[in-house]
């Protein structure tokens, strides 16, 4: 599935033994070859500087209304993205 700037994504993510459920929107597409280094958000980013085979994404889960929080920026994998629905 391919996706495009400003599409709401969901993702399953775990990390020390915690699973968790992360939605956010599209704010970058990488090229198939291109290192994600290459983005925009670079700095934003703690991410393998290895390129894709494939089309990839990069995506800004926001903090929650009211919070002082910073957005966060991910490059997960394209095969765990879905378009999410729940709104």
């Amino acid at each position: 599935m391919t996706f495009k700037l400003g599409d709401e994504v969901s993702w399953i993510s775990s990390a020390s033994g915690i699973t968790k459920k992360k939605i956010g929107n599209v704010v970058d597409v990488i090229a198939p070859g291109v290192s994600v280094h290459k983005s925009k958000f670079k700095d934003d980013l703690d991410a393998s500087t290895i390129p894709r085979k494939e089309e990839s994404y990069v995506v800004c889960v926001g903090p929650r209304p009211g919070s002082r929080a910073k957005p966060k920026y991910y490059w997960p994998r394209v095969s765990a993205l879905s378009l999410h629905k729940d709104k």
